[in-house]
């Protein structure tokens, strides 16, 4: 999935719980725009990522430290454990700033982990969404300079004092593992307890299993431990007779046509 298609997600993710917790106006808009760049905060572990691009050199070095501490692309943040870590990170950042802001101003160190995170949300929402083009890093910036100047209490923009930038975070990252479930590569959720990659669509790779009676589907020749026994060929044969009716191709090349004329193709999957 595209990086567009991530933030997309992120931000339709946290318009539908909005409701729950209240939030209208220009805070339902902020947490709209964290949670689009929270969409794309899992490629965070690949250098050449969208939000790895969001700051130049320092998003970029980051990136490259996080692909190598949690086990490349697709590996660690991509995982509930990648989701917890993070949510924990923006806890924390959130509780500081609301430390700083009553009564503390010796404390403004405190608001620099905030500021960070918000302003590499904000930016790469607008750089995924491609708002603002070259000036979007510039406004994500600014907006996360606005949020801390005003003093902006995360936690009390909502009557239920939830920790906003956390939820932004957390929706945000299982809206993009959610996405690449839908591909035929998954994500492994349980990394590094399992290297099994989860996924929501059936397929022989990374999916999840495969049902039965969807085999003849999913396989271009059949349930692989059918083959052997030959049990799969008259499934195999009514599926290669709907290709030659209709047409296709298999994401992975053309429909096997056993000599019953031309399949046609089908528009690869991208």
């Amino acid at each position: 999935m595209l990086g567009r298609d991530h933030a997309l997600s992120g931000a339709l993710a946290f318009t539908a719980v909005a409701p729950l917790l209240h939030v209208t106006g220009v805070h339902l808009a902020a947490g709209v725009a964290l949670t689009a760049g929270a969409g794309v905060l899992p490629d965070l572990d690949e250098p050449g990522s969208t939000i790895a691009r969001t700051f130049g050199f320092l998003t970029g070095a980051f990136a490259w430290i996080v692909h190598k501490i949690s086990g490349g692309h697709r590996k660690g943040t991509h995982s509930l454990v990648g989701v917890a870590l993070m949510t924990v990170a923006s806890l924390a950042a959130g509780s500081w700033q609301a430390g700083a802001l009553i009564g503390h101003p010796e404390r403004w160190w405190h608001l620099v982990p905030a500021g960070f995170i918000l302003a590499l949300l904000f930016s790469a929402g607008f750089r995924a969404l491609h708002i603002g083009g070259h000036h979007g890093d510039a406004a994500g910036i600014a907006l996360a300079a606005l949020v801390i100047w005003k003093g902006w209490d995360l936690a009390l923009v909502t009557p239920r004092n939830v920790q906003v930038l956390a939820v932004c975070v957390t929706l945000g990252m299982l809206a993009h593992l959610a996405g690449d479930m839908c591909t035929h590569d998954g994500c492994p959720l349980l990394y590094p307890l399992s290297r099994h990659e989860f996924g929501l669509l059936p397929g022989p790779s990374g999916g999840t299993p495969v049902s039965p009676w969807l085999r003849p589907l999913t396989w271009p020749d059949g349930d692989p431990a059918s083959r052997a026994s030959g049990s799969g060929s008259d499934q195999r044969g009514r599926v290669d007779d709907d290709a030659d009716r209709i047409g296709g191709e298999w994401p992975g090349g053309p429909w096997p046509s056993h000599g019953r004329g031309d399949t046609g193709r089908w528009p690869r999957q991208r």
